[in-house]
Order: C-alpha cells, then sequence, then structure tokens
C-alpha cells in the first residue's frame, strides 16, 4: 500500500514536471512571436499613423493566451511561500495584460507610447518587455558548460551586436537604405558604447532607429548578463550555483550572497543617474533648439542615457559642435558630469553609497542620542582612492592642458575666461571613452591631438560604463616605474602593498593594447594610407578605447577599414584580459616544480 502511494506520488510529481516545463516552453515560444511581430510590424510596416500591431489575428490569439499561461504558471507551479516575489510578479503581470487586452476590445487602440515613435504603442512595448523577461528566466547552465565566463560575456555581446544591425536594416529604422557594413558597425559602436558613426545619426535614421540604438547603447552600457540576471531573479524560480559565481565574478562582488542587492543598486543607480540627467539636459535645451517639446524630451532621453554609458552618439549633425548647443555650457557641463560618473565605475558608486549610508546613520543616531563619532577603518575602499584620484588628476592636467594649447587654435573666438575653462574641462573628459565633441575637431592643434590619444587609451575605470585600459592600471604602471627608479622591490601606495599579479596584469593590459591599435592602424594604412597616417592612428586609439572622437575621418574609410575599426572597437570594451580568457583554456595546475632562475641583460 505505501509503495502504491509511493509510486503514485513519483507518477503526480512527474506529470506535474511535464506539464511546467511545457507551459514554460510555450511561454518561451509566444513572447518570441510577439517580439517578432513587433519587430516586423515597426519595422517594416508602411502604416505609420494607426496601431497595425492588433490587426495580425495571431497576436490576438497569442497576446492573450500568454497573459492566461503566466497566469497558470503562477498558480499551478509556483511555491508562494518560498518564491513569493516570484508569484507575485508573474501573477500580476499576467492580469495585467488580459486587462490591457480586454480594454483594447472595449476602448480602441492604446497608443500611449505614440508621442515618441510614430505608432509604437503599449503592445509593442508589452511584447517586448515579455520576451525580455522570459528569456532572462533561461538558466545559464548549459551555456556555462561549453563557454567560460569571458567567452560567455562576449558571445553575449555578440549576439545583441548582430540582432541589433539586423533591427537597424530596417526599411522603418532608415530614411535611407544602408548596407549590412554600416548597420554592423553603427551597431557595434553603439553596444561598445564607443560613438564612432559613418552616417549621420541625425539624418539617416528615424525616431525608431533612433529608439534602437538608444537601446543598443543601454544594453551595451550596463551588460547584457547584469540586465538578464536582474529580471532573472524576480522571474525564474531558481539560480544555480555556477551562474552565482558567474555574476559573483561580473560585478567584483566579493560574496553569494550580496549579488541581488548588488543587480538592484547597479540598475537603480543607472536609471536615476540617467533621469536626472535628462532633467537637467531637457532644462537646458528647452525652448533653445526651437522645436517641439517631445522632440525636446526625446533628444534628453537619448543623450542622457549616451553620456551616462559614455557612448558619445548624438541626434545633431555636428554632434555638440551643432549651432544649437554649441555654446550652451550648462548643457556641457551636465553632459559632462554623466560621462564622469559612468566612467568611475560601479564598484566606487557602491563603495561611495555604503559610506554615504554609513554616514547618513550616524548623524541621525548622534542627533537622537548624541553618539560620538566612531572611524571606520577601510570604509573607502583602495580601489576607490586610486580610482577618484586618478581620475580627478588626469581631467585638471588635461584641461590646463587644452586650455593652453587651444587658446589661439579652438578656443580663439571663445572670448571669456569661464568659456575656454568650459571648453577644455569638456575636452578633458570627452576622450575618456566618452566621444562627444563641442569643437571642430579638424582645428585641433597638433599637441592637444597627442595628449588626446593618451587619454583615449588610458580610458575610465575599472567595471564601467566606459573603455580604454582603465585608470588603474595607469596608475599600477606609472607606480612601477617609480618603484624602479627608487629602487625598491615593490609598488607601496597609501600604506598598502600592491600585488604582483596586479602588477603583471596591467603589464600584459597595457603591451596586448598597444599591439592591437598598432595592428589595426597597419591594417588600416594599407587600403586607406593616402588618409593621413596621424589621423588613422587617432582613430584606431579611438575605437579600442571606445571613445568615438575622429578627425573626420570615419565616413571615408573602406569597408575593409571599417571591419578593422569593428573589432578593435569590440575588443577595446571585451577588455585584453576578457580576451586572453576568451582564447586560451583554464590553466593547468601547477607542476610541482621550479626552473632555475636566470636574468636578462636589460639596459
Amino acid at each position: 500500500m505505501i509503495n502504491l502511494n509511493l509510486k503514485n506520488r513519483v507518477e503526480k510529481s512527474g506529470i506535474s514536471d511535464l506539464l511546467e516545463k511545457s507551459v514554460n516552453r510555450l511561454i518561451l515560444v509566444f513572447t518570441l512571436v510577439l517580439f517578432i511581430l513587433s519587430v516586423f510590424d515597426l519595422g517594416f510596416s508602411p502604416v505609420r499613423e494607426t496601431e497595425t500591431l492588433y490587426r495580425y489575428n495571431i497576436f490576438r490569439f497569442i497576446f492573450p493566451a500568454t497573459g492566461i499561461l503566466f497566469i497558470t504558471r503562477s498558480l499551478l507551479f509556483t511555491d508562494r511561500s518560498k518564491k513569493w516575489k516570484v508569484f507575485l510578479t508573474n501573477t500580476l503581470l499576467g492580469i495585467l495584460i488580459v486587462v490591457i487586452f480586454i480594454s483594447r476590445l472595449i476602448f480602441g487602440e492604446t497608443t500611449i507610447f505614440k508621442p515618441l515613435i510614430h505608432h509604437f504603442t503599449l503592445f509593442h512595448f508589452l511584447s517586448f518587455t515579455l520576451f525580455i523577461l522570459e528569456v532572462s528566466r533561461l538558466k545559464l547552465e548549459k551555456a556555462i558548460g561549453y563557454l567560460n565566463p569571458a567567452q560567455l560575456f562576449m558571445a553575449s555581446f555578440g549576439f545583441i551586436i548582430l540582432a541589433g544591425t539586423f533591427m537597424l536594416m530596417m526599411p522603418g529604422s532608415t530614411t535611407e537604405a544602408i548596407s549590412f557594413t554600416d548597420a554592423f558597425f553603427t551597431s557595434t559602436s553603439a553596444v561598445c558604447v564607443t560613438g564612432l558613426t559613418v552616417v549621420d545619426t541625425a539624418t539617416r535614421y528615424t525616431a525608431l532607429g533612433k529608439l534602437i540604438i538608444m537601446g543598443l547603447i543601454q544594453v551595451g552600457g550596463i551588460g547584457v548578463v547584469t540586465i538578464t540576471s536582474f529580471f532573472g531573479f524576480f522571474f525564474k524560480e531558481t539560480s544555480s550555483f555556477r551562474e552565482q559565481m558567474l555574476l559573483r565574478d561580473y560585478l567584483s562582488e566579493d560574496s553569494l550572497s550580496g549579488i541581488l542587492k548588488t543587480l538592484v543598486k547597479v540598475i537603480l543607480i543607472t536609471f536615476t543617474i540617467e533621469l536626472i540627467g535628462a532633467v537637467l539636459i531637457f532644462y537646458a535645451i528647452w525652448s533653445k533648439t526651437q522645436i517641439s517639446f517631445f522632440d525636446d524630451l526625446k533628444i534628453s532621453m537619448f543623450h542622457a542615457v549616451s553620456a551616462f554609458c559614455n557612448a558619445g552618439f548624438s541626434t545633431f549633425t555636428d554632434n555638440l559642435y551643432d549651432s544649437s548647443v554649441r555654446n550652451n555650457f550648462f548643457l556641457h557641463y551636465v553632459i559632462s558630469i554623466l560621462v564622469i560618473l559612468g566612467g568611475i565605475g560601479y564598484p566606487v558608486f557602491l563603495n561611495l553609497y555604503s559610506y554615504t549610508k554609513a554616514q547618513a546613520q550616524w548623524l541621525r543616531e548622534y542627533f537622537k542620542y548624541r553618539k560620538p563619532y566612531v572611524h571606520r577603518v577601510g570604509m573607502i575602499t583602495f580601489n576607490t582612492k586610486i580610482v577618484v584620484g586618478t581620475t580627478l588628476l588626469l581631467l585638471i592636467l588635461g584641461t590646463f592642458a587644452f586650455y593652453f594649447f587651444e587658446y589661439n587654435a579652438t578656443q580663439k573666438d571663445a572670448g571669456s575666461t569661464g568659456a575656454r575653462l568650459a571648453m577644455s574641462w569638456f575636452l578633458s573628459v570627452t576622450p575618456r571613452t566618452a566621444g562627444f565633441n563641442t569643437i571642430n575637431m579638424e582645428q585641433l592643434a597638433l599637441p592637444t591631438i597627442l595628449i588626446l590619444m593618451f587619454l583615449m587609451w588610458v580610458g575610465a575605470s575599472p567595471v564601467s560604463t566606459g573603455g580604454g585600459v582603465k585608470t588603474s592600471t595607469f596608475t599600477i604602471a606609472l607606480l612601477n616605474v617609480i618603484r624602479i627608479m627608487k629602487g625598491k622591490n615593490h609598488i607601496e601606495i597609501l600604506k598598502r602593498e600592491i600585488h604582483e599579479f596586479s602588477v603583471n596584469k596591467a603589464f600584459t593590459i597595457i603591451i596586448m593594447s598597444l599591439a592591437c591599435i598598432g595592428v589595426g592602424t597597419f591594417l588600416i594604412v594599407l587600403s586607406d594610407g593616402h588618409r593621413g597616417l596621424l589621423k588613422i592612428v587617432f582613430e584606431c586609439f579611438s575605437a579600442f578605447g571606445t571613445v568615438g572622437l575622429s578627425l573626420n575621418l570615419t565616413p571615408f574609410l573602406s569597408d575593409a577599414s571599417k571591419w578593422v575599426l569593428i573589432l578593435l572597437m569590440f575588443f577595446g570594451r571585451m577588455g585584453i584580459m576578457t580576451l586572453l580568457l576568451a582564447l586560451t583554456r583554464q590553466a593547468a595546475k601547477s607542476a610541482p616544480y621550479r626552473y632555475p632562475k636566470e636574468n636578462l641583460i636589460i639596459t
């Protein structure tokens, strides 16, 4: 009797698991179909003034069915006591889908988002959202089994670049058809947050095309793994240990228990800063660009995302050198601050957040209980001190250098000292992987060009939205030079000793980065050498550093040279260490012996 009951339970459990898998797969297929329908409708439909997605019979069946399946999965296959967040989000989302569909049947079109781009409706928005959420539920276990974390990271970016390419080639995305190379170049530049462009973003792309570019920038800036993992925590029942280890390494988190909190903080920090930036940009340009309210709103949103993600894309034909914003120094300062915040790195943000929270808590206790201040060691981490110190040093030195060298060049008509300082400050910020320009790049003095190449090569900070070899790498290299000059055996700074492993990594990154730039320059010279060596070298530094500054060369390059820049942008965004880890197998355990040491003659 006991065996019979046990057998029945096992059979019921097997049937339940089979039904759950069937429902999950059906939802994934349905959301994929909704996504494809939405892309097709937005990109290929000739109708622009009315809702067309609802007219597809398959959509009218799949959309409400998806909502019902969400509710079914939540009620039948989710443990409410242990996974109440998953249960609640799935249930509410399913009910929302059904209610919106019924409302459409009764009240007509749901064109809530119509002011943003032509006929982009609530149905399109939900279709995209549902697909992203469902993809986020997929387990990375199988992918991790075939790919190491570095390869998975590169593959995710490669997939987004390819998807963005095809979306930018849709008739609805451009005012005039573009080639596959130009679309792939633009998609790579957006995902790798570079900003180099081969066609005019302002005139060649429609509102839909610009929205796609903004989306690619956002995904590239935050990271595909971060976004999918964030949604996965709320819509996925379980997360494997290997997935958590992957996220821990990707986010530079010390413990597994803090991954979810870190993900939430990263997403909230990003969107909060971008929202504040959009408001300030809107204030800076409103009534000054002589366009409509909604156009100003779209410009503000696009530039806030582009600035914080250090992308450098602009919807102005001449970037920020456009006559309507060229002398809008408040706008320049807002964008420069967004660039700095995006390039300083999430570990620094999270550390400063913890420090500010602790100080606020002490102030609260002081006013309430008169509790004396107790200094806590290590609140500001060693990484934060190095990153912030190096960033400020490069920004200040760059500002004064550009003020001096550009005084009689691009700043000769500036007029006031304040205007010159604003121009110098922005020029010091933008090569830190941002790529915006407020001046005519072809009028730059030669010393300025050389300094810009150096700043583009250094780039932003680790685990940020920027590229380059990173400020920490540059600092270690500089400290190592000082160490050798002093005859010391190890690097010391801020009463700390830097580990030899970090020094070796920095040395590897520097050598490999210069090698990539050198090879890229050589290849472009082979096909476009007549364009000038200085411009080509500048372009390669800009591409590898994911900066986006150009001496007006990119649009005139051959397709072969564009593909070289595409590779440089991709390698620069991935990072040298990620690239090396992706191309090599896991190192074997150290051998139980060591050979005798020898010295080489080095002078």
